[in-house]
């Protein structure tokens, strides 16, 4: 199997995955979003599972043995890091960009 194609086409999927969602969100809804948008929920659900079905594609198409197995591992590759990103920049920016629904707001010290 090839390791490093895989994990290097599903890191930079979930990168552009999110950059392009962090640029679509920006320029058509502004820099603060609610989640009670209906065309913000499709389209973050949407743009992770065509970058998903993209890098498992170039995977099956750049690889020699166990095309499928290797396709469907970089999809989920992506998605997982897709997740992993959304989280780790919904914590550094809880108010900005991110969609309230994301992440839960941590507690207050009292």
């Amino acid at each position: 199997m090839r390791w490093k194609t895989i994990i290097v086409v599903s890191s930079v999927a979930a990168m552009v995955d999110f950059l392009l969602w962090l640029a679509t969100i920006h320029l058509l809804f502004g820099a603060q979003i609610r989640a009670s948008r209906l065309d913000v929920v499709i389209l973050g659900m949407l743009l992770p599972l065509a970058f998903a079905a993209f890098a498992g594609v170039f995977v099956y198409r750049h690889t020699a043995r166990r095309r499928k197995l290797q396709a469907v591992i970089a999809s989920l590759l992506t998605l997982i890091f897709v997740i992993a990103i959304y989280v780790v920049v919904a914590r550094i920016f809880p108010q900005s960009i991110i969609p309230s629904w994301t992440i839960p707001a941590l507690p207050t010290a009292i």
